[in-house]
């Protein structure tokens, strides 16, 4: 039998990779329901079309909002796996980068949604997400799974 220890301050992990995290998925969501109606864009519909946002900005707005949501989705749980493995050998360094992941996650939806740069090119304020998310795969990939492969 195996068992997997746990570092005492393991809580913090669990509270970006299970807490933080959906949380601002959440946050995501409810951006992406309060500007659906401005947008006039109805359900099913995901986005306006390029029509609709040259006549209405709140279209554009829409769109923004929508991709920057499923490109959240997109990363959001290999981030929190990443984030919960990682934390098995580094759990400071697993929230710390956790937690630098989430700000640019927010400034990347900030930056897509309000900057009002054209076509949401604003998203790239929170674009070094990318370099938080790869730190956490380094860790889990060579950090932890090294050692859970010499079980």
């Amino acid at each position: 039998m195996y068992s997997i220890a746990v570092p005492d301050n393991y809580g913090a992990v669990i509270g970006v990779a299970l807490g933080a995290i959906p949380v601002l998925g959440f946050i995501h969501g409810a951006i992406v329901s309060g500007l659906r109606k401005p947008s006039k864009v109805v359900y099913p519909h995901t986005y306006a079309t390029v029509e609709e946002c040259k006549s209405n900005a709140k279209a554009e707005q829409f769109n923004c909002a929508q991709r920057a949501h499923a490109n959240f989705l997109e990363n959001a749980s290999q981030t929190m796996l990443f984030t919960l493995v990682a934390g098995l050998k580094y759990p400071q360094l697993a929230t710390a980068i956790g937690s630098a992941w989430l700000l640019c996650r927010a400034l990347f939806l900030y930056g897509y949604v309000y900057s009002g740069k054209p076509q949401g090119k604003g998203r790239m304020m929170g674009g070094f997400f990318w370099f938080a998310q790869g730190a956490l795969w380094g860790l889990s990939v060579f950090g932890v799974g090294r050692d859970l492969l010499s079980l």
